[in-house]
């Protein structure tokens, strides 16, 4: 395996609207006012965005996005501005018993004229056919020529199990909430819930390997017992439909962040990609690939049409930020970390990047003030490490002991990683410890280690240099 890392700065451009055709749904409103079936009208919701982005040369507004308006009022004009669209469409869901009614209406956000609205009243069993009768008519008011004339093309389904599918919907409103372990957990719960009535549903499979993804990645399980879960739900998913994008996504973030296989990743992000254009977590991961592998064009490029396609999406700014500090500007990543916290305060990954960057700027008070704010919002190891990191290098060595002291009690009942350890004890100077947790870190392929030639860049130089941390490299590039 090779990773060719290049050097030189590139500064990013800011994100551009995507002039084409194009389209947001709003979440539709759940007039029942029952919190339990909010996530039927936001599934709803969801598979429209879903069935709309998967025609060519129509640019849809993510549903991350999207969703930032959920029972809000203001004007669709600003709306549009906000998301970079020249349509908007609205609607409401209500059911009663075994009956649903649905009412849509599409609008030319510039000057608010109705462009196609209709009611439909149709059983529950009819909910399928609801998605793509709403989905073609929007599509034939915008003019949005179809891929031949075959609705099966664009209206993919993935199981006409209705009880399966509601599942598979709970499943998704946790998935989407991003909070945690126990969400991460319950999205499992109802995604295997739905394998048990429709166990050729593939996408359900999807969804649990994106789960046991995220739950590793930041330390939420143990890699032992993820890793494994992640594959497993990874291969069934593309064995039973290698047409979802969500599968190759969920495979080549394992390729490129546990298995460290860039040729491989490359490709199957590519493949992804071809499966559905619209997918902004897509073009943020292939950005942090593109970054990872020295090409800082190609990765600005991408984080910049993720982040127009989904422009409140809180993960894909959070990984802009690390796009910024690869490619050493380090004002834009702590602009961008910034702009997380106002975008939602009560985000840990805003405070972190920004914390991160003032640290490499050395501007240690406010780095101090921003990490801080981290550790209170996510106390767990990445945020322990950063403010350990933060006291070794602002000379403060025995608060970074005391970082170390409660990562240790930490670890007792969360997972703390070999690299959290390492890079407190190197910030402080104490390379020898330091690289024994660095070569665990490299043969159980921790993430983070996959930066560590950055690191050494911005944090690990001057007096707390040592020679070994180079071949440390060596070994994560091959």
């Amino acid at each position: 395996m090779e990773i060719a890392y290049l050097g030189g700065k590139e500064r990013i451009k800011p994100t551009k609207p995507i002039m084409k055709p194009s389209i947001a749904v709003l979440p539709f409103i759940n007039l029942n006012n029952d919190p339990e079936e909010e996530y039927f009208s936001d599934g709803v919701t969801e598979e429209i965005i879903n069935v709309l982005s998967r025609v060519p040369g129509l640019q849809v507004a993510g549903r991350t996005s999207s969703f930032t308006f959920k029972g809000k009022t203001e004007d669709l004009r600003w709306i549009s501005e906000q998301l970079h669209v020249h349509h908007i469409l609205q609607g409401s869901i209500q059911s009663v018993g075994n009956q649903l009614l649905i009412h849509a209406r599409l609008v030319h956000a510039a000057d608010g004229d109705e462009i196609w609205s209709e009611k439909y009243d149709r059983e529950m069993d009819d909910i399928f056919d609801i998605q793509d009768e709403i989905a073609l008519a929007i599509l034939s008011a915008v003019k949005v020529q179809l891929l031949g004339e075959e609705p099966a093309i664009t209206f993919k389904r993935y199981t006409n199990n209705k009880e399966a599918y509601q599942l598979y919907l709970r499943g998704r409103f946790y998935h989407n909430k991003f909070a945690g372990k126990d969400e991460h957990q319950k999205a499992i719960s109802y995604f295997e819930s739905a394998l048990a009535l429709e166990p050729t549903y593939a996408i359900a499979y999807a969804g649990i390997a994106s789960c046991y993804l995220n739950m590793w990645f930041y330390r939420h399980m143990p890699a032992k017992n993820a890793l494994p879960l992640l594959k497993k739900a990874t291969e069934q998913a593309l064995a039973l439909d290698n047409g979802i994008a969500e599968s190759y996504l969920a495979l080549a973030r394992m390729q490129m962040l546990y298995e460290w296989d860039f040729t491989s990743a490359s490709a199957t992000f590519k493949k992804a990609l071809e499966l559905n254009w619209n997918t902004a977590d897509l073009h943020g991961q292939y950005a942090l690939y593109s970054a990872l592998t020295g090409n800082y064009a190609e990765a600005v490029s991408q984080i910049s049409l993720a982040l127009s396609l989904e422009p409140f999406s809180l993960i894909n700014h959070f990984y802009a930020g690390y796009v910024y500090w690869i490619s050493e500007n380090f004002e834009n990543a702590v602009a961008q970390g910034r702009k997380l916290v106002e975008l939602d305060p009560s985000f840990w990954g805003g405070h972190m990047i920004t914390g991160l960057n003032l640290i490499t700027l050395k501007n240690y008070a406010e780095a101090q003030e921003a990490l801080e704010m981290a550790l209170e919002i996510n106390y767990n190891g990445i945020t322990l490490s950063a403010c350990g990191v933060l006291f070794g290098l602002s000379g403060e060595p025995e608060s970074a002991h005391d970082i170390l002291t409660q990562m240790v009690s930490l670890s007792k009942t969360q997972v703390v990683a070999n690299y959290d350890m390492g890079i407190v004890h190197a910030s402080v100077g104490e390379a020898d410890t330091a690289l024994g947790y660095f070569k665990t870190a490299i043969d159980l392929h921790e993430p983070p280690m996959l930066f560590f030639k950055f690191i050494i860049r911005d944090w690990l130089s001057g007096d707390r240099h040592d020679a070994r941390y180079e071949a440390l490299v060596y070994e994560v590039t091959g």
